[in-house]
């Protein structure tokens, strides 16, 4: 059913497409949080259209992305693509708004939107998208103002009230040439761009907001951080619609359990058309079997972007060319906007593997070549003053989630002096030994707060107890992973989700073995002073 479905969907941002027997798109839809959103449509008191379309559903499809503008943006996209049944009258008007600088002698700064066609009609240099609401209609008087552009579309015969009100440099009466004129919108194409100068701008506008703020110029304060804080939200990086110029697709393979799973999202004049899922068993090096056989009889970009590039990236690139009758880059980009959508369909295809588990305990699996996806993670950590009150933690995560209720304290019976290596192999063995003892799930993976040591100390107590149980440590300097199996530690990037995970963990057995060392030491200090 698919009410047991939703309730499987990831806690993430992104998009939901409801579809029927034959795959046929019926609702688009995007969400906060894809779980929460999914699960309501299967309530006691839903609308009677929702009722209809629920009738004809057979199947739930997702796709993750990192907030929720982005889940917008793509939402839709997907929209004007598939033209679902219970979508177009309902979100096909939505539109989002993007500033031009026209390409006239003296260009002016115009807001617009794309047609139903994806086109925009206005000629000249585009910015945007931007998803924040109204809040456009500020930026864009606020760099217009700035940088002094004209806004009529034929020049009057003399100044008018824009250059009085000091709005316009008025180069409809030659008040400003032509070359000095396109200076001031060169600065404002470099502002929209991003990058340094955007940052420069708005921190000139924040001492121009504190100075007003002290000589009590509260009006003019507050209108300057109006500013402030839409034009940050509004020349956000959008990964799902940038500035990419004609066809690009983004592919990311990921093998699994001798499989190989691969998404790719194709890429027209920056906007996302279109996502292909596969499955297939690699004989050798995948990216080199997967690209000839996807291209065989599909349209071919002019860039394609991987996350490493294949064996043989020159001899795919001249196959490719030779097929296209055009020039083709195959790239793997180490940063950006680029790299940041290839993070987006790594973190899909986890989503797909397990069966929409959460992606970030997926990518742990992946890379710690965990049997199984590590829903129940245990993590243990050990505290002492001058090898004094030495306790032990121990905290429950829960599909990537603390569990309160499983979280356990320890106070060190058998370690004398200050061994935190002893008082940890104790600390696993006893609880690990109680889990034995009642027959009770065992976890899906033990964390240990430390290096090789720590590690060591907790596996000898597994051993002991004759367990198998998969453990690793997590060392807090390089936030290094030690895994038994493995020679050299495992260094996720800072960005990681499962990283993170595993972060969150250890900084919370470590703040509940911390607060319990406190509650001991105040009891005894209290019973000293009586």
């Amino acid at each position: 059913m698919l009410s047991k479905t939703a309730k499987t969907a990831p806690n993430s941002p992104g998009v939901y497409l409801f579809k029927a027997k034959a795959g046929t798109v019926l609702y688009i839809g995007k969400a906060k949080n894809l779980r929460a959103r999914v699960k309501s449509y299967f309530s006691k008191e839903v609308p009677e259209q929702t009722r209809q379309m629920l009738s004809q559903a057979q199947s739930i499809d997702y796709i993750i992305t990192d907030n929720e503008s982005e889940a917008l943006l793509l939402e839709s996209q997907l929209i004007k693509k598939h033209f679902p049944k219970y979508n177009v009258m309902l979100k096909d008007n939505e539109k989002f708004t993007y500033i031009v600088i026209t390409d006239e002698k003296f260009p002016r700064m115009l807001l617009a939107r794309r047609n139903r066609g994806g086109k925009i009609k206005a000629k000249g240099k585009i910015y945007g998208p931007f998803t924040s609401g109204s809040a456009h209609v500020l930026v864009a008087s606020t760099l217009r103002k700035a940088f002094g552009l004209r806004i009529c579309s034929t020049f009057p015969k003399k100044a008018c009230l824009q250059y009085h009100l000091g709005f316009c440099t008025a180069p409809c009466v030659g008040f400003v040439n032509q070359e000095q004129y396109a200076k001031q919108v060169q600065k404002l194409r470099s502002i929209l761009s991003g990058g340094k100068k955007l940052g420069k701008i708005l921190k000139q506008m924040e001492k121009e907001m504190k100075k007003a703020s002290k000589q009590k110029r509260f009006e003019q304060a507050l209108e300057l951080k109006k500013s402030i804080l839409s034009l940050s939200s509004l020349l956000e990086r959008q990964k799902i619609e940038g500035p990419g110029k004609g066809d690009e697709d983004f592919i990311c393979i990921v093998k699994h359990k001798g499989k190989c799973y691969s998404q790719v999202f194709r890429q027209s004049e920056g906007v996302i058309r279109d996502r292909k899922k596969y499955e297939f068993e690699p004989i050798s090096d995948a990216l080199s079997e997967f690209l000839p056989r996807f291209y065989e009889a599909g349209k071919i970009p002019s860039r394609i972007y991987l996350e490493n590039e294949p064996e043989s990236k020159n001899a795919l690139e001249k196959y490719l060319e030779k097929k296209k009758g055009g020039k083709v880059k195959i790239i793997a980009p180490k940063k950006g906007d680029k790299k940041k959508l290839l993070d987006l369909l790594y973190k899909n295809i986890m989503l797909e593997i397990g069966g929409k588990a959460d992606p970030a305990l997926i990518e742990l699996q992946h890379k710690l070549a965990l049997p199984a996806i590590p829903r129940i993670m245990e993590c243990f950590d050990v505290s002492n003053l001058f090898g004094s009150s030495i306790v032990g933690s121990m905290v429950q995560f829960l599909n990537a989630r603390p569990n309160k209720s499983n979280y356990r304290r320890f106070k060190i019976r058998t370690v004398e002096g200050q061994d935190d290596f002893a008082s940890m192999k104790e600390i696993v063995f006893r609880r690990y030994a109680r889990l034995k003892g009642d027959k009770a799930q065992m976890p899906d993976l033990v964390l240990i707060d430390g290096g090789t040591a720590q590690l060591n100390a907790a596996l000898s107590a597994l051993q002991e107890l004759n367990l198998s149980i998969p453990c690793v440590s997590l060392a807090k300097e390089f936030e290094e992973i030690y895994h038994p199996e493995k020679e050299k530690p495992v260094r996720l990037p800072r960005s990681s989700s499962a990283l993170k995970v595993l972060q969150f963990a250890r900084d919370e057995a470590h703040r509940f073995c911390i607060s319990y060392h406190r509650l001991l030491r105040k009891k005894r200090m209290e019973k000293d002073g009586q």
